[in-house]
C-alpha cells in the first residue's frame, strides 16, 4: 500500500509540473510527449509518467492518438465554439440552480474566493504575459464557489470537466488580451449573484466566459 501511495504521490507532483508547463506555454500546442524522455527529466518511472499523462489527457489538456503516443492538445476554433456554447448552457444552469438554493455560507465563501483572487497577480512581476499560476489555481477555485451551492452533483461535475477542458484554451486567451480587466468583471458577476439577479448575473456569466473564444478566434483569423 504504502509503494502505491508513493507512486501516486510522485504522479500527482509529475501531473502538476506538466500542467503549469502546458498552461504556461512552455509545452506549446501540439508538442510531442514523450515518456521515455519525461522519466529521465523527471527522475521517475515510466509507468509513473503514463498516470500523470493519461489524467491530463482526462482533463482535456493532452491528447493521445494511437500509435503517436501523447501531445499537447492543439487549438481549434469549431472545439473552442461548440466548448463556449456547451459551457454557457451548462454552467448557465447550474449557476442559476445555485442562486435559488445558496445560503449565507455560499455567499461568504464566493465573497472570500473573490478576495484571494482579487488580491493575487495575474501575472508573474519578471514577466507581465506569463501567468501566476497562484492566480489561476484561485480563479478556479472562484469560479466553482459560485456553482458549489447547486444541488445536483451531476451537473457540477460536468461543469468541472468542461472548465478543466477549457482551461488551455483560457491561458492562450489571456496573454493575447492584457487590455482586458478580469477583476472588474468578476466583481460585477459577484455582485450580481450576492443581490440575487439571476438574469443579470446569467447576462455576465455569459459575456465572461464568451470573452475567452472572441479573443482566440480573433487571433486564429
Amino acid at each position: 500500500m504504502a509503494r502505491r501511495n508513493g507512486s501516486s504521490t510522485l504522479s500527482e507532483n509529475v501531473l502538476q509540473q506538466l500542467r503549469s508547463e502546458i498552461l504556461s506555454g512552455n509545452l506549446p500546442p501540439g508538442k510531442p510527449l514523450k515518456a521515455s524522455e519525461l522519466s529521465g527529466i523527471f527522475e521517475v518511472s515510466i509507468a509513473v509518467i503514463r498516470e500523470a499523462l493519461t489524467r491530463l489527457a482526462e482533463q482535456g489538456l493532452i491528447v493521445s492518438l494511437p500509435n503517436l503516443g501523447f501531445s499537447v492538445k492543439t487549438i481549434s476554433t469549431t472545439e473552442l465554439q461548440n466548448l463556449i456554447e456547451f459551457r454557457i448552457l451548462n454552467e448557465g444552469a447550474a449557476l442559476a440552480s445555485a442562486i435559488e438554493h445558496g445560503d449565507i455560507h455560499w455567499e461568504s465563501t464566493i465573497i472570500g474566493a473573490y478576495h484571494k483572487l482579487s488580491q493575487t497577480p495575474q501575472y508573474v512581476s519578471e514577466n507581465p504575459t506569463q501567468i501566476n499560476m497562484q492566480w489561476t489555481e484561485l480563479h478556479r477555485e472562484f469560479h466553482q464557489s459560485i456553482l458549489s451551492a447547486c444541488p445536483n452533483p451531476f451537473l457540477t461535475d460536468l461543469c468541472v470537466r468542461l472548465w478543466d477542458i477549457s482551461e488551455l484554451y483560457r491561458h492562450w486567451s489571456i496573454t493575447r488580451d492584457l487590455n482586458r480587466n478580469v477583476d472588474d468583471e468578476h466583481k460585477a458577476l459577484m455582485d450580481a449573484i450576492i443581490a440575487r439577479n439571476t438574469s443579470e448575473a446569467l447576462e455576465l456569466h455569459k459575456q465572461h466566459i464568451h470573452v475567452t473564444a472572441d479573443v482566440l478566434i480573433k487571433e486564429q483569423n
